[in-house]
């Protein structure tokens, strides 16, 4: 049986051996030294499974700070559990996440948090406990149904004839509304996150919604600084004040497993009301135009502020959702009424480990 110990400095390299092992993909050691060591939270919470030297499963908890009724907290998010397969039926994966539970009340943490894949969602509502909170639904907005079409007729000439009616049919379904906004606001690229968005994230935590705490530390870490990903980011201005921003991505994806299509991603939206959030999305529209994107992606839980406003700027329902699951590790009744009930929550793709 495996020893259950936390984690020490150069364990990384079995730890991305493992990585490869179960999930058959390489990890970068930079992309996990950022995500891990760099993280402004705090330091790395991991518990891991060793036999004779050699780690042969792992639990983490990746800290982040969030406010919660105007206090900011620590939280730790569960990725990367894995176990070596022949080790499974152990009962390891539990152990190693009561140990990653006792690591992270030592170092302050009040509850979990974590957007399982559906087969890590069993082991996180099952033995070592969780509350499905909700499961974020994906809005699609489609600029472009040439790749989408050439993926299910084979023919790409064929797929262009059929296109422009099919654009011009979604347009008529998700009619996008035309709507005036009266303020000046400028829109500018954000290179790097400075006080104002300090500025800006405490004026957001006074709505009351549990999120991440957009600070410039935590924006210059998960963005700027981040190892794999060009995100963009756009700010909008009134007078010369931050009053909000947006966060973008985009992505080449295979349709069908052949055709290559582009898709966009709403990374992040703050702002501080409707007609900011408007502005944004203008900003956003052209940037994906200009990268010739087909697909716009976002999260539109029900507790998302302006999921109305999105509708009605085109962005429809999709059947993908994202599980968010939560668990107290805190011990206190308010903390737990608190993070299982949905509309406490604004939750963006930023606050995941994998956008």
């Amino acid at each position: 049986m495996a020893d259950i110990r936390e984690y020490k400095s150069g364990d990384e390299k079995q730890i991305l051996q493992l990585f490869k092992d179960v999930f058959k993909s390489e990890r970068d050691e930079k992309y996990w030294k950022w995500l891990y060591l760099e993280n402004p939270a705090s330091d790395p919470i991991i518990a891991l499974a060793d036999d004779d030297s050699k780690i042969v499963g792992q639990c983490t908890l990746l800290p982040t700070e969030i406010g919660i009724s105007g206090e900011n907290v620590l939280a730790g998010q569960s990725i990367d559990t894995m176990v070596d397969s022949e080790y499974r039926g152990q009962g390891l994966h539990k152990l190693l996440a009561e140990r990653t539970y006792d690591i992270g009340r030592d170092k302050g943490v009040k509850f979990r948090i974590g957007f399982p894949s559906n087969d890590a969602l069993r082991g996180l509502l099952g033995s070592i406990g969780g509350t499905l909170t909700t499961e974020v639904p994906l809005y699609m907005n489609i600029y472009k149904l040439d790749n989408f079409l050439t993926a299910v007729m084979k023919i790409r000439f064929i797929a262009k004839i059929f296109a422009i009616p099919g654009i011009v049919l979604m347009k008529i379904l998700h009619r996008e509304k035309r709507i005036k906004v009266d303020k000046n606001y400028s829109l500018k690229d954000i290179a790097e996150f400075d006080e104002e968005f300090d500025e800006l994230s405490e004026t957001i935590a006074k709505d009351g919604q549990m999120m991440s705490l957009r600070t410039s530390k935590f924006l210059n870490w998960r963005i700027k600084d981040h190892p794999e990903i060009d995100y963009k980011t756009i700010g909008a201005y009134l007078e010369g004040e931050l009053v909000g921003y947006i966060i973008l991505k985009t992505e080449d994806r295979n349709l069908k497993g052949k055709v290559k299509s582009r898709l966009g991603s709403i990374v992040d939206l703050i702002a501080i009301d409707e007609d900011v959030a408007l502005v944004l999305n203008e900003g956003a529209k052209k940037y994906f135009k200009e990268k010739d994107v087909d697909f716009v992606a976002m999260w539109a839980s029900d507790s998302f502020k302006y999921k109305e406003l999105f509708t009605n700027l085109g962005f429809h329902k999709s059947r993908s959702t994202i599980p968010f699951v939560v668990k107290d590790l805190s011990r206190e009744e308010d903390y737990k009424d608190k993070i299982e009930n949905e509309e406490n929550w604004y939750l963006m793709p930023i606050e995941s480990d994998f956008y």
